[in-house]
């Protein structure tokens, strides 16, 4: 079977036609019709509904689709594990990190980790914690980076950072005059928050909920520096991370401690049951070596 072939076709499925897959593949839409159909002729079997108005798989495509994923699936972990017995430090390692995180923590460990093992190649995916998590959990990425508290029903959750968030207010404030506020101090305030991409915007519409109040959100975006800085323009309120709080500077910005606490922690996921690289291992140890603190 041409496996080549087989990837197509499950592109062309995924994309819901021809025109969508031949623009994320690179290739001219004839080009892809015509090395699909003679996949079909090479198994005896038509898998595309060419009779329908709107794109459609025969039910036995529909099988073999299915199925097509599973076996790709198989065959990737396979050569992965092929791949490792050549060489401990070689492979690839693709990596989903929040910009919020990867802001603080994760340049310094990717720098550090190029220089030690410069035979690993390492791909970073920049999106929110919710959006991470799906790409792991469809094994787009190897390792993900998210928030925690988490649902470790299907993942292998490894702790790294601990920290806090804290709301940040203009200086003009009339919080401004505290260093510590309670949760339910905010019920009236107009929030500017990052996007529903991040988990932070699900913990923070959470923590709300248990003071028995909704948060009145003016803006969402997915720039942390956009939010600090419309607060220092006294727009809003805002809950944000400690650590990211170091790399904005502005005078017009009061932080102030959460009373109940709201911890920011940050842990590194990757799926159970299913095969991790050496080079995914070496990070994993990698990583938490470094965030250790030192005595």
């Amino acid at each position: 079977m041409n496996i080549k072939a087989l990837n197509y076709f499950i592109k062309v499925v995924d994309e819901g036609g021809f025109t969508a897959a031949s623009k994320k593949l690179f290739l001219c839409q004839s080009a892809l019709s015509k090395s699909i159909k003679n996949f079909e002729t090479e198994l005896g079997v038509v898998l595309i509904d060419r009779s329908s108005k709107n794109f459609k798989l025969t039910p036995e495509g529909q099988i073999f689709y299915e199925n097509g994923n599973l076996a790709l699936k198989i065959i990737k972990e396979q050569l992965d594990r092929l791949l490792d017995s050549v060489s401990l430090e070689k492979g690839k390692i693709k990596i989903g990190i929040p910009p919020v995180i990867s802001t603080i923590y994760f340049t310094t460990v990717i720098q550090k980790f190029r220089e030690l093992y410069p035979s690993i190649k390492l791909i970073t995916v920049e999106a929110g914690a919710n959006t991470i998590k799906e790409k792991v959990e469809n094994g787009e990425i190897d390792i993900g980076v998210i928030i925690l508290p988490f649902d470790s029903e299907h993942f292998n959750v490894i702790p790294i950072f601990l920290s806090d968030n804290v709301v940040i207010v203009h200086k003009s404030h009339p919080f401004a005059k505290f260093s510590e506020i309670s949760f339910i101090d905010l019920k009236d305030q107009n929030f500017i928050s990052l996007n529903e991409t991040y988990m932070l915007y699900d913990k923070i519409l959470e923590k709300c909920k248990a003071f028995n109040f909704t948060p009145n959100i003016i803006c969402t975006s997915s720039q942390w520096d956009f939010i600090a800085e419309m607060v220092s323009l006294n727009q809003g309120v805002s809950i944000l991370p400690r650590p990211i709080l170091s790399k904005f500077h502005s005078k017009n910005i009061k932080i102030l401690n959460i009373k109940e606490g709201f911890p920011w922690n940050v842990a590194l996921i990757t799926t159970k049951n299913k095969y991790i690289s050496k080079a995914s291992k070496i990070f994993i140890e990698f990583t938490k070596e470094l965030a250790r603190p030192k005595k």
